[in-house]
């Protein structure tokens, strides 16, 4: 009798478990409540039914051995608008006639049956949660093949997270996981010249409509990343997108062609805006402002012997009309 009274808090867990849900009887949590019970002393269990029970826990390792599940081995990533399939395929020839599927959604510190296919009745039928109505599918061809992913429509930033793929038979049960990851490229970048900044040119890029957060690089005519310094700003908006604002300043005598690329590593894909800056936007180093400068002071020059040679013949007439005047008053 030691070894069954040992196993009732187990066995008490077990039942518990399945009577509240059967559908949500799954077998990584029944394991659980395996460990997190092991040191209990009690159970509401009779003592007269544990045989059954005892002999029905060791059917359940037989029971789901027989078929499998084929889990995915990378998380899936769906762009945000577009469509996505969430994959669990169950490795039998041929689907029984009665089985049932449920797909749960977990974020958040809460459990979402997103929708539950039942064909264990004369009448097949499909609940759908609220957050997902009108925007899941299975693949009703493919069901009989053990097909049974999922088609998620319209796909939203609250969809990220962890998704439970059920399968129930009469007589199994298997479940895997499936991570979704969002994404969004946002819109085309666009370079910007901020003006003078000291001696250099203020640059900014922008744009709009980014999940999750993107990477923003600097690169030069030959596609490297630029040395200068640069500002970042990430905003997250209301509805849960980042917005990119970007600066840097090129300083006189850089590279002059400034390449703005903004990355979603989690597609693996971005944009890029590219300007080129002319010598004539450099105060320090512009010819034209040079050309200037020489200009007004030949300007400058022009006008100083143009007033000197005034000046001059201005003194040397007024001196010349002085002495012909004092000949004229000696001569008389």
């Amino acid at each position: 009798m030691a070894p069954v009274r040992s196993t009732l808090p187990i066995i008490c867990s077990v039942l518990e478990k399945i009577a509240v849900s059967p559908l949500r009887f799954t077998l990584d949590v029944l394991l659980l409540d395996v460990l997190r019970n092991y040191k209990a002393t009690r159970c509401r269990v009779q003592p007269a039914t544990t045989l059954p029970i005892i002999i029905f826990l060791q059917l359940v390792g037989l029971v789901t051995g027989q078929f499998r599940i084929t889990p995915p081995n990378n998380p899936v990533i769906g762009v945000i608008g577009n469509e996505v399939t969430l994959p669990c395929q169950v490795e039998v020839t041929a689907m029984p006639e009665q089985f049932s599927i449920q797909w749960t959604f977990t974020g958040n510190s809460k459990n979402i049956d997103v929708v539950v296919y039942d064909r264990r009745k004369t009448d097949t039928s499909v609940l759908e949660d609220q957050a997902y109505q009108g925007r899941t599918n299975f693949f009703p061809s493919e069901l009989n093949k053990g097909n049974v992913s999922l088609h998620l429509k319209n796909i939203m930033i609250l969809d990220k997270g962890k998704y439970t793929c059920s399968v129930f038979f009469e007589q199994w049960y298997d479940a895997v996981v499936v991570y979704l990851e969002v994404a969004a490229k946002g819109d085309e970048s666009l370079v910007s010249l901020d003006g003078h900044t000291g001696q250099g040119i203020g640059v900014t890029c922008k744009s709009r409509g980014w999940f999750p957060e993107p990477k923003v690089v600097w690169l030069n005519s030959k596609g490297q990343p630029r040395h200068e310094a640069v500002t970042t700003q990430n905003v997250k908006t209301s509805s849960g997108f980042f917005d990119v604002m970007s600066s840097m300043r090129v300083e006189p005598g850089s590279d002059k062609e400034v390449t703005c690329s903004i990355i979603n590593n989690l597609l693996n894909a971005g944009c890029e805006s590219r300007v080129q800056i002319s010598d004539v936007f450099f105060p320090s180093t512009s010819p034209w402002m040079t050309a200037f400068l020489v200009i007004l002071f030949l300007d400058i020059a022009v006008f100083a012997a143009t007033g000197y040679k005034l000046t001059r013949s201005f003194k040397e007439t007024r001196k010349a009309v002085t002495s012909k005047k004092a000949i004229l008053a000696a001569n008389r």
